[in-house]
């Protein structure tokens, strides 16, 4: 055995033993508790004389035979009714281009513990809306401003329907601001996607569904728009913590609204939809993706990957009308956050002992991303959960790729490239050594888009009151390439290496929060992960640096070592 090849065996039986316990993502955490903030919700009250015989009401709210809640609304007035300008684009508006449709929302949103305001009883569920605004008066907003959620529902439903409008109060009792649009599908499309005979319908009817899909990213915007020019609501709405989460085609649309492209003709045709860049954080609830012969974003779902915000999708294994794995491949291919969290067994359902899992995913992800100053340790528990206890699917996180915050303080980025020649993957906190790796005509580099932070020196006591260790970096004798490279944080490996012959010590790369003796990270840090080539007998060692276990699983089901959670860094 070679001195290299002895010095990776010291490594790996050094690691190993703790290896298992070292992702991210091994928390198991409680359901959260229901929302303790008291919630009041917009009119929505309704002349149940006006309905058709033969009808009920939510044949209005879903916007069947031609009819809308807006025939039967007491109160139609603006920012609850308001109308969406259609664009003059037949490809995507095959029916309504360069015409008016009309729209209606229901908002509700943490309200005083004082507000009086009476509850309304809907007509035919007997489902409640809480504390419901009389006409004409403004909304009891609490004194701070709250984040907003956009809502999107599944397909032909509408957001006061049995189990949505508990959604909308739940949140809302969380302590965000709700709005949901009643999409009303069937006055655009009759598919309904459950069954073979659904499929032949999309198929035969594609145009008018894709009108159904292009209409609802279109009808969220304006809805936001209305929204934050009422001076009633803006008074209420933190409007620099917007996020947007659906439920089934509701989770496409909060695609669109991120950035993806769509698929818009039976042939595969790609066309770009209405974008919100105000959303700053999107989630979806067994999201909608296509299907393997007709995927919803381009061929191979390539549109996602315009998608450049933080996204988390929560998809059951057994869901037939979103394929799981239709959504998989889509978030594998966004390229800012993801997450993937997979409930085992899960059909395209909302039951309501998986609630609880909802709820606890969707609210600490949200008060992460949208940086909620109400729970600053969220992002610190997102990033160790792996599932919620309790009665409901039994849930994991399989997806797990967070992208860096904006730098603070002294910190920087350290970026990850990746030579395909070489098959080697490079960490560097230079952007100007990244810039000429990847803009030279001699080499392959190229940025992956991921990464993690560092500090280029210790920093002060003012950004972090913990212990920081420089990470060393050696570059493999005679070839100090790029590629051949190796960092860490551990006093013991920087000593072991620095005896070994077969290594150049070139200096500190940065400086990081070390691992504790159980290789975990302190709260609110996100452990950096290694995993290695097994590439020492042919003399071609190469390690790769994520924060994300997923990508760690990727690369051992590749051939790769997972090796350790090695140093931790700041979100």
């Amino acid at each position: 055995m070679t001195a290299f090849q002895a010095r990776r065996a010291l490594l790996a039986a050094v690691l190993t033993p703790l290896a298992a316990q070292a992702f991210n993502h091994t928390d198991t955490v409680a359901p959260l508790a229901a929302g303790t903030f008291n919630v009041a919700c917009s009119n929505i009250q309704q002349d149940a004389s006006l309905i058709a015989p033969g009808a009920s009401a939510s044949d209005y709210w879903e916007g069947r035979d031609g009819h809308y809640i807006t025939d039967i609304l007491v109160n139609p007035q603006s920012p609850a009714v308001f109308n969406v300008a259609v664009p003059d684009n037949r490809p995507l508006y095959v029916n309504h281009h360069d015409s008016n449709v009309a729209y209606a929302a229901i908002v509700c949103y943490p309200t005083p513990d004082d507000n009086t305001d009476a509850n309304y009883t809907l007509p035919g569920t007997g489902d409640v809306i809480p504390h419901m605004q009389q006409p004409g008066a403004a909304p009891r907003f609490l004194p701070q401003k709250m984040p907003l959620i956009v809502f999107s529902h599944g397909l032909t439903g509408s957001p006061i329907s049995s189990g949505y409008v508990s959604v909308l109060v739940q949140m809302a009792a969380h302590g965000f601001v709700v709005a949901g649009v009643f999409h009303g599908d069937p006055r655009f499309s009759l598919v309904r996607i459950e069954n073979l005979s659904d499929a032949v319908y999309l198929l035969s009817h594609f145009s008018q569904v894709v009108e159904l899909e292009m209409l609802r990213p279109l009808s969220l915007k304006v809805m936001l728009d209305v929204l934050l020019a009422d001076p009633n609501f803006s008074a209420g709405i933190d409007t620099t913590r917007i996020g947007g989460f659906g439920a089934s085609m509701g989770g496409a649309a909060m695609t669109f609204l991120a950035g993806s492209w769509a698929t818009t003709t039976v042939g595969g045709h790609c066309d770009e939809p209405v974008h919100d860049p105000r959303i700053r954080a999107f989630a979806g609830y067994v999201p909608w993706a296509g299907y393997s012969f007709l995927p919803a974003y381009c061929n191979n779902q390539m549109g996602a990957a315009f998608v450049d915000k933080p996204y988390l999708a929560m998809s059951g294994t057994a869901d037939t009308t979103a394929p799981l794995t239709q959504m998989k491949q889509a978030v594998n291919n966004f390229t800012d956050t993801r997450y993937m969290i997979e409930m085992t067994d899960g059909e395209h359902e909302l039951r309501p002992e998986d609630a609880p899992e909802l709820f606890t995913w969707m609210v600490t992800y949200f008060d992460a991303y949208l940086d909620v100053r109400s729970d600053p340790g969220a992002f610190g528990r997102l990033a160790k959960m792996n599932n919620v206890s309790g009665p409901g699917r039994v849930d994991n996180v399989t997806v797990d790729v967070h992208i860096p915050f904006p730098n603070a303080g002294s910190e920087l980025t350290v970026q990850e490239l990746y030579d395909p020649v070489l098959n080697h993957y490079y960490v560097t906190d230079s952007a100007f050594e990244a810039n000429q790796l990847i803009s030279s005509p001699y080499i392959s580099w190229t940025a992956t888009g991921n990464g993690f932070k560092a500090w280029p020196v210790p920093p002060p006591s003012s950004e972090t009151p913990l212990v920081v260790s420089p990470a060393c970096r050696f570059d493999i004798a005679n070839r100090p390439a790029a590629g051949f490279a190796f960092v860490s944080a551990s006093a013991g490996e920087c000593s072991l290496l620095m005896g070994n012959r077969g290594w150049n010590y070139s200096g500190t790369a940065f400086y990081v929060v070390p691992v504790d003796a159980n290789l975990r990270c302190p709260d609110g840090y996100i452990g950096v992960n290694r995993a290695y080539n097994n590439g020492a007998a042919r003399f071609d060692s190469n390690h790769r640096y994520s924060t994300s276990d997923s990508i760690m699983r990727d690369m051992e089901r590749i051939g790769w070592t997972y090796e350790a959670t090695v140093m931790c860094s700041r979100p």
